[in-house]
C-alpha cells in the first residue's frame, strides 16, 4: 500500500518485495522485505535480523546473506560489523511520552543509526511530525495505526507485528495506539542527525513537529 501524495510506503514480511530509494535522494539503499538471498557488494554494508528476531545485525560487503524478514542494502557505506539485542529497557526520551534505545548508533554526525522506539499504551496525542531523512521501520510488537497526511487528507493504515512502513523525507505522520500494550517500532534512518546525550539524540533530533 502507498500514499504516493505524501510519500508512504506500508508492507508486511509474510510477502516478499523490494523497495529502492529514487535517484533524487542523496543516500541510495535498498529494501528487501520478506524472504531474500541478497548479494551485498564491497563497499556496501547490510542491516537485517535474525529468523527469531531476536537480535538486530549488520554486516559489509562482500557477503551472502538470507533475511526472512526485513534488510537494507545502503550503498557506499561500511558500518563495522556487528550484533545487538533486539530486547531491553529503553533509556532515551522521545516525544509525547514515547521511548528510545539505539541498537547501532551513528558512528560520526550523520551516520545511519537503528533505533529501538516504544509508543506508551493507549496513545493517541503523538504529535504530527516530519523526519528530514527516510525511515525504513520495522513494527516488532504491538497493534497501533500509522496515520499519515495533512488535516482531513488523512489516509490511516494498521499496525500489527511483521508491518514495514517505508516513510520518504518530509513524510507527515504520527502513530497511534489502540491496546493496553505498548507498539514496539525498529527504525532505520538512512542518515541521521547527531549523537546521544539524553535528549540530543537520532531518535530525537531531526524530528520536527507540524
Amino acid at each position: 500500500m502507498t500514499n504516493k501524495t505524501f510519500g508512504a510506503h506500508y508492507f508486511h514480511t509474510d510477502i516478499s518485495d523490494v523497495y529502492e530509494s529514487d535517484l533524487d535522494q542523496l543516500y541510495f539503499f535498498k529494501t528487501y522485505i520478506g524472504n531474500h538471498k541478497i548479494n551485498v557488494e564491497k563497499g556496501d554494508s547490510i542491516f537485517f535480523f535474525d529468523d527469531q528476531l531476536k537480535n538486530a545485525k549488520v554486516l559489509k560487503g562482500p557477503c551472502l546473506i538470507e533475511s526472512n524478514h526485513l534488510a537494507t542494502v545502503i550503498r557506499g557505506y561500511m558500518h563495522p560489523e556487528a550484533s545487538s539485542s533486539l530486547r531491553g529497557v529503553t533509556t532515551l526520551p522521545y516525544v509525547n511520552g514515547c521511548s528510545t534505545k539505539q541498537i547501532f548508533h551513528p558512528i560520526r554526525l550523520g551516520d545511519p543509526t537503528l533505533q529501538y522506539l516504544k509508543m506508551p499504551p493507549f496513545s493517541k496525542e503523538q504529535e504530527h511530525h516530519i523526519h528530514s531523512t527516510f525511515r525504513v521501520v520495522l513494527i516488532l510488537d504491538g497493534f497501533g495505526k500509522s496515520i499519515v497526511g495533512i488535516e482531513n487528507n488523512n489516509m490511516v493504515t494498521d499496525l500489527k507485528p511483521g508491518t514495514i512502513c517505508i516513510l520518504e523525507p518530509m513524510c507527515p505522520h504520527h502513530f497511534e495506539t489502540n491496546t493496553e500494550k505498548p507498539l514496539i517500532a525498529i527504525p532505520l534512518h538512512i542518515f541521521s542527525s547527531v549523537g546521544s546525550l539524553e535528549k540530543n539524540h537520532p531518535m530525537f533530533n531531526g524530528t520536527v513537529i507540524i
